[in-house]
Order: structure tokens, then sequence, then C-alpha cells
């Protein structure tokens, strides 16, 4: 699992990278397939019995297998391009949710969470009295930062397990 930090930094673009390459595998595939199957067929002008009868059924067995090996590739490929997707977003939100928390003065820790910056303790303790309102609204205001950050964080991750599996799935075809 990244670390927010990690998050922050990732470039899930990536993905789309590797399930450019599952659909291209699921082509080649379908490619050797279809000239396996072809070979075998033109055995049979000159090859007949037993013998090709049953290198005839094991190429109708690979044959099934390459088709369930191209729908399991490009599944993959759907999927892992959706949930890249969604961690492009993410990146993007966290990004500007964290220059928006840093441009208002805050401080943001790789918890994820943010705390006041030196900005505003100094406007707190300019205010006097009334500096415990202040300081009120500037930690509410880090809150909604903290909570909106942890919220995409999470995403994020979930996001990061789903590609992860479905990487596992298509290593497995």
């Amino acid at each position: 699992m990244p670390t927010f930090q990690q998050s922050l930094d990732s470039d899930p673009a990536q993905l789309m990278s590797l399930a450019d390459s599952l659909v291209r595998a699921a082509i080649e595939i379908t490619g050797v397939g279809a000239r396996y199957g072809a070979t075998v067929s033109g055995l049979g002008a000159a090859w007949q019995g037993e013998d090709y009868q049953g290198l005839a059924r094991w190429a109708g067995l690979v044959e099934a297998y390459i088709g369930r090996s191209e729908v399991a590739l490009i599944d993959s490929a759907v999927t892992l391009e959706a949930n890249a997707a969604r961690m492009i977003a993410a990146v993007a939100a966290m990004r500007e949710t964290v220059r928006a928390a840093e441009t208002a003065g805050y401080q943001v820790l790789p918890a994820p969470l943010v705390v006041l910056g030196a900005g505003q303790w100094n406007q707190i303790a300019a205010a006097g009295p009334s500096g415990q309102v202040l300081l009120a609204a500037h930690e509410a205001r880090a809150a909604a930062f903290t909570a909106a950050l942890v919220g995409m964080y999470t995403a994020f991750i979930a996001y990061d397990t789903a590609a992860n599996g479905v990487i596992r799935t298509a290593l497995g075809v």
C-alpha cells in the first residue's frame, strides 16, 4: 500500500500503458492461435487417422484456452484503464487540495494531516482575546482539508488495490 506521499508522487498514467500492452498481448495470442489452428487444419490433407484426430481435438482445447486468455486479457485491460483513470483523478484532486491548503498557509503533513501554519499562529496571537475564535475557525478549516485528503487517499488506495488485483489476474493468464 503506497503512503500518502507516494500517492501524491505517483504517475498512474503508466497503468494506461500497461493496459495497452495487455491488449497487444491479447491480439498476439489470438494470432498465434489462428496460425496454430490453420497449421493443424492444413495437416489434415496429408495426415489421417487417430493420431491426427487426437491432434485436432487438442487443437480445439488450445483454441478454447486461447479464447479464454484473450477475454481475460481484454477484461483486465479495460478494468485497469478504468482504475488508472480513477487514480489519475484522485492524484490530481489530492495535489490540488494540498496546494489549496498550503496556499492558505496550512502545513500538510504526510499522515495526511493538515495543521496550522506559522501565519495562522501569528494571526491568532495578534487577535488578542478574540484569538480563540480565530483558532477555532482555522482548526475547523484544517480539519476539513484533512478530511478531504483522507477521503481522497482512501479512494486512491482502493483503486490501487483493485489495479493490483487486475495486474495479478493478467499475469496469471
